[in-house]
């Protein structure tokens, strides 16, 4: 009985603990892909989502400024002006000799393409409670650094700055701030000085404008350039920076690694966009034939997906954007990347969304002349 007692505490042999390590070591690996595969599908999942996110914020910033451009100037007379003199605290438009200011063309909307490059746009439009349609200079300016005799001081307010336009070529436009309003006399005085920076001393650069020439009211206009840096959508916005350096650019959102555009243009006068190109127009004719703006964005998921084999395979063909070429019939545009297919291109461990929509530029729908 005493030998049985001990035989039976004698506990378990060394080949059931190994039985049990390695039910335990198989359970836990099961557990662990379990989990891994769970958060892969978690991390893909999440990525997919913010990837949507983004791009739908990029494009709706985007629709929503282009639905104002032209705003302001949206007639023939000042679409030729091309582009802009302006100054700031002394300093010149590129355009002007010795100029280190960027360069502003009168226009809705610019794009600008270069191979291999994600496009930029460029938005222009007025703002404030000004008059719509243009003043007229009664009186031709004596010197360029004159009051502004006008047909009417209503809709013209302090530090609005006007664009003065002439009539008869070479048409040329320049950018002065108003620093008071002599409702009596219908003149508006553009003094410089320090609470007029756009104002250089004695009219600088600038040169006179006659009588009949038109005065648009711009208000606090609005130049913001759009354009995909470090993989983000970044706004820069011309006057705020010439102001303080480094104060209008901003990354607005991130993930956004392209973006295309194209111009909408009724080439028959019939109110109906008939093409879709990137051509940038170099004259009122043209800028008028501009009723609409296509852009598409890539939005990227932020989730790397490691290779199964040599290389990766989350995305494997080029991407692509869609268009109507015109009314009726459906063209396909790529993005100018490198091919996703090409052995070791980490581009292809990602995977992408691809936003697109058309922008109506009501300002040039419903334009006045």
């Amino acid at each position: 009985m005493h030998n049985f007692m001990r035989r039976a505490q004698r506990g378990m042999s060394l080949i059931e603990v190994l039985v049990a390590i390695a039910i335990g070591m198989i359970g836990i690996l099961i557990m662990t892909q379990a989990y891994l595969t769970s958060d892969e599908f978690n991390k893909a999942t999440l990525g997919a989502g913010g990837a949507q996110t983004n791009g739908n914020v990029a494009l709706f910033t985007l629709e929503r400024e282009a639905r104002m451009a032209g705003y302001g100037f949206n007639s023939a007379s000042a679409l030729e002006c091309g582009t802009i003199n302006w100054s700031y605290n002394g300093q010149y438009s590129g355009n002007l000799p010795g100029g280190t200011l960027p360069n502003i063309e009168l226009a809705p909307v610019v794009i600008t393409s270069a191979p291999n490059t994600p496009d930029q746009i460029t938005i222009m439009y007025a703002t404030g409670e000004q008059r719509v349609t243009p003043g007229t200079l009664s009186k031709t300016m004596p010197s360029a650094s004159s009051v502004l005799d006008v047909d009417g001081t209503s809709g013209f307010n302090d530090n609005d700055l006007v664009l003065l336009v002439n009539k008869t070529p070479p048409i040329s436009c320049t950018l002065v701030q108003l620093t008071s309003i002599l409702a009596g006399s219908q003149k508006l005085q553009h003094n410089p000085g320090g609470s007029a920076p756009y104002n250089p001393p004695g009219a600088g650069l600038f040169p006179a404008y006659q009588k009949n020439d038109s005065v648009f009211n711009l208000g606090n206009p609005i130049v913001r350039n759009y354009a995909v840096v470090n993989n983000s959508l970044r706004v820069t916005e011309a006057f705020v920076n010439a102001a303080t350096p480094g104060a209008g650019t901003l990354d607005l959102v991130d993930g956004i690694v392209d973006m295309r555009a194209l111009y909408g243009k009724d080439t028959n006068n019939d109110g109906v966009v008939d093409v879709y190109n990137n051509v940038k127009p170099t004259n009122a004719a043209g800028w008028m034939q501009v009723l609409s703006l296509r852009v598409s964005v890539v939005a990227r998921v932020g989730h790397y997906e490691k290779p199964s084999g040599a290389n990766c395979e989350a995305t494997t063909t080029n991407l692509t954007y869609t268009y109507e070429n015109p009314v009726g019939t459906p063209q396909t545009g790529t993005f100018d990347w490198t091919d996703l297919t090409a052995a070791g291109n980490p581009a292809s461990c990602y995977r992408y969304r691809v936003f697109e929509t058309t922008v109506p530029l009501r300002n040039m729908i419903w334009r006045y002349a």
